[in-house]
């Protein structure tokens, strides 16, 4: 390990097999070895590792030792026995962390996760948790009342870790599995309600769809007559523009001949033009050519007046060179001369100082002499004098001593005193403290139940919160399905649909026909199970408008034909309900329901014509027995399907239209108000005692959390008092063990002051004697200490003397030094001047050749630019001349031009006719192409050119104009109904499909945690009655008799149930762990600890001053037992006593050499 907390330097541990112990003082670091291998072992909180935090495992620094930035620790575990599920021999785990919180874990020096670790030492009894490391304080947690510890202890030796580890990944799973089917399931109820919504949507679909085909017939039969009629229009049109275009002709020829004569000038215009522009563009290429020279000119120029100011100041730089080289050449002989006269003086003064020199040698020797007699008379007056100081310091040792004792005889006494009457209060205390302990264990007893049964009433409460939420959710399901209901209806009224033409247009236009009362189908009412029949049994008759009297029904009709509205049958109520209709009586038979006049609910004045129409129709429950019984021959038969057997020999059956039933859609309409409303109203109810729910269930938690809180207060109250009674009884047993030991104290006071008298009379003697011979050696050491200060100060006169010659000597030879560096940097100064002025005299020459290259230049640029200047005046001359020309053509070209325009104005009145007639025509084009277009457009379809249309345009265009009014009374149509109830059928498929595998999927899950439950039982019983068994001979042998036993109360499953440890010293009763002392607990623990070794033995065991209780009597049975599984078992025993270290094969001491920096040390015993 390195790094890790007190260790800052790399640490390496060696365990060989058998017994190991770790000694060393308090603080020195030794349970830091054992963290360290909890820490390597996948440690994952830091109060287990006594840390606030992991960072705080690092070192973190000490005296002149700055802190570490990362620790490390590596475990090498021999898998000789294959305890460990690895096939490798040697398995080295290692785990890393850096003060920035990242860490790292390494099997084999391979990265790997912390899983994979506790994964390889889960069950073997290895694990960071696992019961191969115990600590003293971890006996108490073995045996408090809480036993996960203990039960963590159990179940690792019981191997069934992997199963608990195996089951809580299947109960995730099963609970995962439940959340995903509830939510599945309300994906289904809302998929379910969307497909029957999407199934009202398709059918208004489907209606919608047929008119648009209606449309889309009639819209083009009137696109093709429009287009005939365009067409017939067109035909006049094209002979007139025929006509317009032969004049227009023979004018165009007319005009051609001043059109040639005007192209031909143009053509001798375009070419003068081009003429110009190559002269213009010469010109313009001379004129740069000329700036260019006289740029040039003027920076050759300017070049040559630079380069004869440059020779001007390199020739006067030159000059002041030269008088820098002399002045630095005086310099150099100066310096020379200097130089040497301080060479002489440097000689002389080292001659000097040899001198001086030799003189403090010879004085150095005579001072050491004095100085070494001095300090050996010191020598032995010191030792005279400490042997003197001895015997006065035991002497006086001696001396307070007796009065010490004494005054702790004193102090012994009044301490024995104190303890008696502590003991008294004690007693008294104990005795109240359990009879506290009594009231407060009924009191609590009383508190639990009430809290459980305050418990019960909460689940009740929530139990009923939860109905309610599912009632809401099912009522709203309810009140949206029957809304759709209600729409579907509202729609059907509202278009009159399944009516003939003629019926729809006497109802949508009703103000039209005041007469009009309605139909067969509004005015007749049945209940919901004699509908089919009776719409089957009316057949058309259901679609009869029924009129006041004859005469409006006469009107009605006379208006309706004038329309061309269609089919229509009307009944004249007055003329109906005077009509009085003889009914046969209904024959006897099982299998007759009813009469179908007499279910009709109806105006008691139109019960005449329900008589009229229904009278002869018997509703029967069998159509084939029915039809085949004579006796009801001359009957109408229907059954309650819609089956129909008429009396005139004809039969047929019903299909459901896409619209409903006609009868009682209004009736059926209120009744689906009247159940929305009511719904709404349970809704309202269910939401209102939610609210009342949530507030007692609000006012009841506050209640149970007061309980609950009563009951933490009153446990921690006898928590409390459990731990103050067993401080008394702790207190009264150290008062009387205290009070044994003061009296063995005061004997042994006694003696010491005896023996400390009878030493002071032999000391006295002695002392006086070494008195007198400390005073001669005084005086001896005064004199030889005067000999060597009167030496000293010659010593150091000849010292300051020989310091300053030497001084000396260093200035001079620093002045000849600095000469020597001035010499040598003024010739080199001299070389860098020299080599300048060689620059300069090259740099005059190249200037000097560069102004005569420069003038030159100049002279030949002024000569070519006098001939550029000719050029130019000439190219100015040819140009004004070109010009002239060029405005001579362009006046002939405009005379031209004006005959052309006044024979143009002949032909424009020509053009313009034909512009009309075309214009006529296209306009007809036009209209032609956006009839075309209108219809590809709206229908993606192509006007034929042939089509038998048998109606009028006129005709057309009310029916046109019908079809659409009737698409948009249908509304908004959801075009992409079809897809989307396909796929939401497929989606509600595949979601039923999903819920019965996740069904299957929860019972193979709940099969699994019971297979787990099984094994893990069987092996975890069968663990605990060996450990059982081997707890009580062990606990016989520790205690010499007594009563140990190990029990599993409370759940009746043995992983649930607590285990309960029995623990009797012999000769005692007590009935709680709690009333052991710190030595029988840690004898009790232990006893548990190789109970559980002799069934599953660990590799390994780490022992953390589990000894510390134990007195010598129980070390030795302790020791002894450690010897029996040694040979089994790795033992490292972190330990203060001897008894205990005796064992050891090989024995660690941790040392702390410097301050907050621990050291390990080894010996071994083999």
């Amino acid at each position: 390990m390195h790094g890790f907390k007190s260790f800052a330097k790399k640490e390496i541990l060696k365990l060989s097999e058998g017994v190991t112990t770790v000694v060393g003082p308090n603080g020195c670091g030794k349970t830091n070895i054992v963290d360290a291998i909890r820490w390597v072992l996948g440690e994952q909180k830091s109060t287990v590792l006594r840390g606030g935090k992991m960072e705080d495992v690092i070192f973190n620094g000490a005296e002149n030792m700055k802190p570490l930035s990362v620790c490390d620790v590596t475990l090498t575990v021999h898998n000789n026995k294959g305890k460990l599920p690895i096939e490798y021999n040697d398995i080295e785990i290692g785990r890393r962390v850096y003060r920035s919180g990242e860490s790292e874990y390494t099997l084999n020096k391979t990265p790997c996760r912390l899983k994979d670790i506790n994964d390889l030492f889960i069950d073997t009894g290895m694990g960071s948790d696992a019961y191969s490391v115990i600590e003293l304080k971890m006996i108490e947690q073995i045996l408090s009342e809480n036993g996960d510890d203990r039960r963590r202890m159990f179940e690792e030796a019981s191997g069934i870790n992997k199963y608990r580890k195996q089951r809580k990944s299947t109960l995730r799973k099963f609970d995962a599995t439940r959340f995903d089917l509830e939510r599945i399931s309300d994906v289904i109820s809302e998929v379910e309600q969307k497909v029957h919504g999407l199934e009202l949507q398709l059918k208004r679909f489907k209606r919608h769809e047929k008119l648009t085909e209606q449309l889309r017939e009639k819209d083009i039969e009137l696109a093709f007559l429009k287009i005939d009629r365009y067409r017939g229009i067109m035909l006049p049109l094209e002979q007139e523009i025929k006509e317009y275009n032969h004049l227009k002709a023979s004018k165009s020829d007319q005009s051609s001949v001043h059109e040639i004569e005007l192209e031909r000038h143009r053509g001798i215009y375009k070419q003068q033009e081009e003429e110009l522009n190559d002269l213009q563009s010469n010109m313009l290429s001379l004129t740069e050519e000329q700036q260019d020279i006289r740029q040039n000119i003027l920076i050759w120029t300017e070049k040559g007046r630079s380069a004869v100011i440059t020779i001007e100041r390199g020739k006067n730089e030159y000059s002041t060179n030269n008088d820098r080289i002399a002045l630095l050449k005086k310099q150099i002989v100066e310096y020379e001369k200097d130089s040497k006269e301080l060479h002489e003086s440097l000689d002389e003064s080292l001659v000097t100082y040899k001198k001086e020199k030799e003189k403090l040698e010879k004085i150095e020797v005579n001072y050491h002499q004095e100085l070494k007699q001095l300090d050996q008379l010191q020598n032995d007056r010191w030792m005279q004098q400490r042997t003197m100081a001895n015997d006065r310091s035991i002497y006086d040792r001696t001396s307070n001593l007796i009065d010490e004792k004494k005054n702790s005889r004193d102090l012994i006494n009044t301490k024995i005193l104190e303890q008696k009457n502590e003991s008294k209060e004690s007693s008294s205390t104990i005795k109240t403290l359990e009879k506290n302990q009594i009231v407060l264990d009924k009191k609590l007893t009383i508190e639990k139940k009430k809290y459980e049964q305050a418990e019960l009433e909460l689940l009740k409460l929530s139990d009923r919160q939860q109905h309610l939420i599912n009632y809401h959710s099912s009522l709203s399901v309810k009140k949206d399905a029957l809304k759709d209901q209600a729409d579907f209806y509202k729609e059907l009224i509202e278009s009159n649909e399944g009516f003939p033409e003629g019926t729809q247009y006497v109802l949508e236009n009703s103000k039209s026909f005041p007469g009009v009362l309605g139909t067969i189908a509004d005015v007749f009412q049945v209940e919901e199970k004699y509908r089919d029949a009776l719409e089957t049994g009316l057949g058309d008759l259901s679609h009869c408008i029924i009129s006041k009297d004859k005469k409006t029904a006469l009107q009605t009709l006379d208006k309706a034909v004038a329309k061309n509205a269609g089919d229509l049958t009307i009944i004249p109520l007055k003329e109906a309900v005077n009509y009085k209709t003889q009914l046969k009586k209904v024959p006897k038979n099982q299998n007759i329901i009813a009469r179908a006049s007499d279910i009709i609910k109806t105006d008691k004045k139109l019960n005449a014509l329900a008589e009229y129409i229904l009278g002869d129709l018997l509703i029967v429950k069998d159509l084939n027995k029915a039809a085949s019984d004579m006796g009801l021959n001359g009957w109408t038969l229907v059954d309650l399907n819609g089956s129909y057997a008429g009396s005139d020999l004809i039969i047929k059956s019903r299909q459901v239209s896409e619209h409903g039933n006609l009868i009682g859609r209004k009736k059926r309409l209120e009744i689906i108000a009247e159940e929305l409303e009511k719904i709404q109203k349970e809704e309202q109810k269910t939401v209102n005692d939610q609210t009342q729910i949530e507030q007692e269930l609000k006012i009841f938690k506050s209640s149970i959390d007061k309980d609950y809180s009563s009951i933490q207060k009153t446990q921690g109250e006898l928590n409390q008092l459990d731990s103050d009674l067993m401080r008394n009884h702790l207190s009264q047993s150290q008062i009387l063990e205290n009070i044994s030991m003061l009296k063995q104290d005061l004997i042994e006071t006694e003696r010491i002051i005896e023996n400390s008298k009878a030493s002071l009379q032999k000391l006295k003697p002695a002392i006086e004697k070494s008195e007198n011979v400390l005073e001669k050696f005084q005086e001896k050491v005064d004199k030889a200490s005067q000999n060597v200060t009167e030496v000293g100060k010659a010593r150091d006169s000849q010292q300051q003397i020989l310091q300053d010659a030497r001084i000396e000597m260093v200035n001079i030879e620093s002045k000849r030094d600095n000469l020597v560096y001035k010499s040598s940097s003024a010739n080199e100064q001299i070389k860098d001047i020299k080599s300048l002025q060689n620059n300069i005299l090259d740099e005059e020459k190249e200037l000097t050749v560069s102004k005569k290259d420069f003038d030159q230049k100049i002279l030949n640029g002024e000569k070519k630019l006098e001939k550029t200047n000719a050029e130019v005046q000439k190219q100015r001359s040819i140009i004004d001349l070109k010009q002239a020309v060029y405005r001579e053509t362009y006046e002939t070209i405009d005379q031209i031009q004006t005959k052309i325009k006044l024979e143009q104005k002949d032909r424009e009145s020509l053009l313009e006719n034909l512009k009309v007639s075309e214009f006529k025509a296209n306009e007809l084009k036009q209209k032609i192409e956006i009839v075309n277009e209108q219809i590809k457009e709206r229908y993606d379809s192509i006007i034929p050119d042939r089509l038998v249309v048998d109606d009028s345009e006129e005709d057309l265009s009310y029916k046109v104009d019908k079809i659409q009014r009737s698409l948009e009374s249908i509304g908004p149509v959801n075009m992409a109904v079809q897809d989307e109830y396909n796929e939401d059928s497929e989606r509600l498929e595949h979601l039923q499909k999903q819920r019965d595998d996740l069904i299957d999927s929860e019972e193979n899950l709940r099969e699994t945690i019971q297979k787990i439950d099984k094994i893990a039982r069987k092996k975890f019983q069968e663990t605990f009655k060996h450990i059982s068994k081997n707890y009580e001979k062990l606990f016989n042998l520790f205690f010499e008799g007594g009563y140990g036993n190990l029990r599993l109360v409370g759940d009746p499953d043995p992983l649930e149930a607590d285990i309960v440890i029995d623990a009797q010293p012999p000769g005692k009763r007590n009935t709680s762990l709690r009333l052991l002392s710190s030595g029988e607990k840690a004898l009790t623990a232990i006893s548990l600890l190789f109970a559980i070794y002799q069934v599953k033995p660990s590799p390994y065991c780490i022992l953390d001053e589990v000894d510390a209780p134990l007195d010598d009597v129980n070390i030795h049975k302790f020791t002894k037992v450690l010897k029996q599984f040694a040979d089994e078992t790795q033992f490292i025993i972190v330990t203060h006593n001897k008894l205990t270290m005796e064992i050891a094969n090989h024995m660690y001491g941790v040392t702390q050499e410097r301050k907050g920096v621990s050291k390990l040390v080894s010996v071994s015993f083999d």
